[in-house]
């Protein structure tokens, strides 16, 4: 079975329990400098500072069992923590052990993780700086983290992302769940390379500067503080080329050079068939939409996490997944006053294993009809197999919207 070539773990509330810090830590009567020598041991899962005892940390249960699985697969074990104390974090996991796989003796996980990046930077940093060491590309990686605002490694370079709920730490499950998560990236995965490219077709436009362009070809995605994002991050994408171009003048307008581009996939047959897809209702049936640009960055991140396990939960359609949405009339846009228009949201592992994407200009873009179609996408359900759910029927029943539907769920 496929696994990842590395495997990362945060340390607050992933491998322990409690918060090491150099803030707190070491600030008693009678501290020791340095810093790290006022980590006191109690037992085999619980270390405390001397100074203060109500300060402590105690290693989840089953983190042996998770570091030992990890290693006996042959991936590599990455500790990440945006921490400002290497050395503290260093001698706590001096003192916690797992078995090695290699001779079957308890080795601490400080001695058996191959990749330490304990800094005061952002995990994407970590990771773009794991990657220049290491060689591995992103999409052979694994990030486990109880702060859902780090799924940004996820939203920008395409990292697997697994959330861990406040107070549980890294359990055998959610750890399945997350390599469960990476092997159904994995089987979409395509390498970015224009060469790749089996059978490709159009299936959309988008309105973006040039900037995103060239990010969007480096194989990221963005986190965009000053658009709404209302179903999460990732490259908004429209079935008409004039809607795209609205965007693309809304860019313009801003001072930004705007460019319409038709977005490619590579291989149409692993966007037909291995590629999972659903289409949402814009009733109210519970899924949170984003405030990215009020709400903080925990927030949006968890935000994005929920309705990931809602959408999983409700209608059995689990990430990496494309989302389909309708959108409401906005001033300016070519379609009929007050007609609601289609988007999809590609996901960044989705977006850099399969698609590309080219430049149109103004004046093709203008000719709607002529040199580029409108794509329909509520007419391609059934082709393409996305999945249609009652609510999402209903929802265009309302609005007296003739759509073609195939892969229908139900709760």
């Amino acid at each position: 079975m496929d696994f990842p070539k590395l495997v990362a773990l945060d340390t607050d509330g992933t491998i322990w329990e409690g918060r090491l810090d150099e803030e707190s830590w070491g600030k008693g009567h009678g501290a020791s400098d340095p810093i790290e020598d006022n980590i006191e041991r109690v037992d085999y899962s619980l270390l405390r500072d001397k100074t203060n005892h109500q300060k402590s940390i105690r290693v989840y249960n089953g983190i042996s069992d998770v570091i030992s699985d990890i290693l006996k697969n042959g991936a590599l074990l990455a500790i990440v923590s945006s921490n400002t104390s290497k050395a503290l974090h260093d001698k706590a996991l001096s003192h916690f052990v797992a078995t090695n796989p290699k001779d079957g003796n308890e080795w601490s996980i400080v001695q058996l993780a191959k990749y330490h990046q304990v800094s005061n930077e952002s995990k994407v940093e970590h990771f773009r700086k794991i990657k220049e060491s290491s060689g591995i590309d992103y999409s052979g990686m694994i990030l486990y983290d109880d702060e859902a605002m780090n799924n940004a490694v996820r939203i920008r370079l395409g990292v697997t992302f697994q959330a861990i709920s406040h107070g549980k730490g890294l359990t055998w499950d959610i750890y399945r769940e997350g390599l469960d998560s990476w092997r159904r990236a994995k089987r979409i995965a395509i390498p970015p390379n224009p060469m790749s490219q089996p059978t490709p077709m159009i299936i959309g436009y988008t309105g973006q500067s040039r900037p995103v362009i060239d990010l969007i070809r480096r194989g990221e995605g963005r986190v965009h503080r000053a658009w709404t994002c209302r179903w999460g991050f990732g490259l908004y994408v429209t079935d008409h080329p004039g809607i795209a171009k609205f965007y693309s003048d809304w860019e313009k307008r801003e001072g930004r050079e705007g460019w319409v581009c038709a977005v490619w996939v590579r291989d149409y047959d692993a966007w037909m068939n291995r590629v999972s897809k659903i289409w949402i209702p814009e009733i109210d049936v519970g899924l949170p939409q984003m405030d990215n640009r009020r709400a903080s960055e925990e927030e949006t991140g968890w935000n994005q996490e929920n309705r990931d396990r809602a959408i999983a939960d409700r209608w059995g359609v689990y990430t990496p997944y494309v989302l389909f949405s309708r959108h409401r009339f906005l001033d300016g846009m070519p379609i009929a006053l007050k007609e609601r228009s289609n988007e999809m949201l590609l996901p960044t592992q989705i977006q850099r294993s399969l698609f590309y994407l080219t430049e149109i200009s103004d004046a093709e873009a203008e000719q709607t009809g002529q040199t580029l179609i409108p794509l329909h996408y509520h007419l391609q359900t059934k082709t393409w197999n996305i999945a249609v759910p009652e609510e999402t029927k209903q929802d265009f029943l309302k609005h007296g919207e003739t759509v073609i539907y195939d892969s229908t769920v139900t709760e």
